[in-house]
């Protein structure tokens, strides 16, 4: 369907109405460069193109990039690019895990070419130009692709860890090898073949919805995808040089991580391997493990910098303006956040409503019910105002999501538009398109009718539980700038190359499958870093909506915290189980070397000379100690089991009805003690 809905909106473009008034979004149609390709989606649908239809869509396409380069030089300005030979801005750290055993002098790299094992350079002819000076992370992780060897690049989002892939896939095609590029997500996966595609032309896709070109030198995939082929033992393996391992912080998600650590266990011996993360707090460990399942160097190359640099701000419940609690430099406004709390104590919490409702947030982040309506609308009319879009409002709930971009929308308290008529056509024009790849049928499904009036308004949606269809489109026209507010869960900052200008949060409490808690650096970290377009806003911006729940401490360890650490998340599950069966069987390896070679149990290992050291000092206090005393601890031991039964029984003689009966009247108030603070309800017990 996907591939379906490109190629109608290819065949769209070739009208002269879209050739009129989408010449300036040529981006919609660039990305259905696959059209060149056959392809067959999950329901058997096969996409053909004929020659003539070929030749007119790549004469297209040239010609609308060549225009859509003259718009953006009369209307913005030249681009602003480093200029050649500028010294690179980022800082970056570099460090090297070798495996147990390794001897360095194996290495026969000339290290005039090469640079060493320590400080890898490269001297010779790239493999890829590139229109701008690398960043020295970008130099440093390039150095080590020349060298063959494995590297993890972290660095925040925005900072341009795509291009060490694409140097990767460009090093690997000029050997004329396969390299497999995975992404934790369909979404995401999509995104780079379009963007692969046009930059290296034999690309193809595999995830559980569409198969396109899949023997291609460079297959996009997601891990799942990976993990199967492994386990299949399919014969692409043996060709592949490269993997490169997209987002692979996602392998501490509780219900998938386990998928990474089975495919980087299991990957082929003689690949070497490019991973891509969020800034991680323990890099290097991770490093140490992978050099240790594939007997290999890895290197690790990590940076703060940050290419826009953030602005963070907090809007009180209640309020009517921004405080600046973080600048652009890091530097937390005390002074301001003194002066947020007491706007706060003035008009109350507003957030205690919502206490422990899934994804609402409630008392942690945000109001509830209509003032939490009237503070949302404040902020995205204040953005629309100061011409601070795109932004994008994050929320931990769909339903949340859908409720807001509809609030937007409504006539009686003033429907939000953010497009001209013109950008309106070509909304129309696309989505039209995109229609065509459903059915009559589906064509007037609630989903469909819903959501197109936000779009025509420049107001979007985006969740997982949208139709594929119609969350490419909501894709395709943010990355076009044709929808300026953008609803979202946090599923869209998980590597989407969609940065906004602003981003926006409902909630700063979410709720995890668990619990409800506070969120952690780590995903602030994630979802605030699509805020600031590298080379097109100077400063990215923030805002929380907070309400007196959320004390300094909280917000400074939220906003100024590390980078979460990798742990593992694996387990052994039924379907792991048979699988691995049939992989080991005759293979030599065994469940045990699974589990031992496992990142769960090398982060254990690697616990226990600590623990070990911390049992020799307890057995040594207790030595110490004797056996003086001993009468008292026991005698200490009987008081408090005696107390506890005392207590059980007065709590059950309390109870019993003919004790407790008489305070029970209409109207009295029981306090309920559930955790803490606990809870009140009135108690009625003739019903009224």
């Amino acid at each position: 369907r996907r591939t379906a809905l490109h190629t109608h909106v290819i065949g769209k473009l070739h009208s002269a109405q879209l050739q009129s008034i989408g010449s300036r979004y040529f981006g919609l149609y660039a990305c259905a460069v696959h059209l060149e390709q056959a392809g067959t989606t999950r329901g058997g649908a096969h996409m053909e193109a004929t020659a003539e239809g070929l030749a007119k869509a790549a004469a297209t396409r040239e010609a609308l990039k060549k225009k859509k380069r003259e718009l953006e030089l009369i209307e913005d300005g030249p681009p602003s690019k480093k200029p050649t030979g500028a010294a690179p801005s980022a800082v970056c750290t570099h460090e090297v895990a070798c495996p147990k055993g390794f001897d360095p002098s194996s290495i026969t790299l000339d290290p005039e070419l090469y640079g060493t094992l320590e400080d890898p350079q490269w001297k010779g002819k790239p493999a890829k130009e590139y229109p701008f000076v690398l960043d020295s992370f970008q130099a440093k992780a390039v150095a080590c692709v020349e060298r063959k060897e494995n590297v993890l690049v972290a660095a925040h989002t925005s900072a341009g860890k795509t291009a060490i892939a694409e140097y990767a896939i460009a090093k690997a095609f000029a050997m004329g090898q396969r390299v497999f590029y995975t992404s934790p997500i369909k979404a995401l996966s999509n995104q780079k073949f379009r963007e692969l595609s046009e930059e290296f032309g034999d690309v193809g896709l595999m995830t559980g919805d569409v198969s396109i070109n899949p023997n291609a030198a460079c297959i996009v995939m997601t891990t799942e995808i990976l993990r199967s082929m492994i386990y299949r033992g399919s014969e692409l393996l043996r060709e592949t040089a490269w993997i490169v391992f997209d987002e692979v912080h996602y392998m501490q998600d509780r219900e998938r991580g386990v998928i990474w650590e089975e495919t980087i266990i299991f990957a082929p011996k003689d690949a070497r391997m490019v991973f891509l993360s969020a800034t991680l707090s323990n890099a290097t460990e991770f490093a140490d493990w992978v050099a240790s399942v594939h007997q290999s160097p890895c290197h690790v190359v990590y940076t703060e910098f940050r290419p826009t640099p953030l602005r963070h701000f907090a809007f009180p419940s209640g309020g009517d303006g921004l405080y600046l609690v973080m600048n652009e430099f890091g530097e937390f406004r005390d002074d301001n956040f003194q002066k947020l709390q007491k706007v706060l104590g003035k008009g109350g919490d507003g957030g205690q409503e919502g206490k422990g409702k899934r994804g609402g947030g409630g008392g942690g982040g945000k109001p509830t019910g209509a003032s939490a309506a009237q503070d949302l609308r404040k902020i995205v009319m204040l953005i629309k105002e100061r011409k601070l879009d795109p932004v994008i409002v994050f929320s931990f709930s769909r339903r949340e999501c859908e409720s807001n971009a509809m609030l937007m929308a409504k006539a009686d308290l003033g429907a939000l538009d953010f497009n001209t008529q013109e950008e309106k056509e070509t909304v129309d024009a696309v989505f039209q398109s995109a229609l065509q790849c459903l059915s009559e049928k589906d064509r007037d499904l609630r989903a469909v009718a819903h959501i197109y009036p936000l779009l025509r308004c420049g107001i979007g949606i985006h969740h997982s539980g949208l139709l594929p269809i119609i969350k490419e489109v909501v894709e395709i026209l943010f990355q076009e700038q044709l929808i300026k507010c953008l609803f979202a869960t946090e599923t869209f900052a998980m590597g989407l190359n969609m940065p906004a200008r602003t981003v926006v949060f409902t909630a700063m409490r979410k709720w995890d499958g668990q619990e409800e808690r506070w969120m952690g650096s780590g995903e602030y970290i994630q979802m605030s870093g699509r805020a600031g377009r590298r080379g097109k806003d100077d400063r990215g911006m923030t805002i929380m909506m907070m309400n007196n729940s959320m004390d300094e401490a909280t917000c400074k360890a939220i906003i100024k915290g590390k980078a979460n650490p990798l742990l593992s998340s694996f387990r052994l599950s039924y379907y792991t189980l048979l699988n691995l069966m049939r992989r080991v069987e005759g293979s030599g390896a065994s469940m045990e070397y699974v589990i031992q070679h496992s990142f769960s149990q090398f982060q254990h290992e690697k616990e226990l000379p600590a623990l070990e050291a911390r049992l020799e000092e307890v057995q040594a206090a207790v030595a110490a100690i004797g056996d003086a005393g001993e009468e008292t601890a026991a005698e200490y031991t009987r008081l408090k089991t005696r107390l506890a039964e005392l207590e059980s029984t007065l709590a059950a003689e309390v109870r019993k009805p003919e004790r407790c009966l008489h305070y029970l009247r209409p109207g009295r108030l029981v306090r309920v003690v559930q955790g803490a603070p606990g809870w009140c309800r009135r108690e009625s017990v003739n019903g009224d």
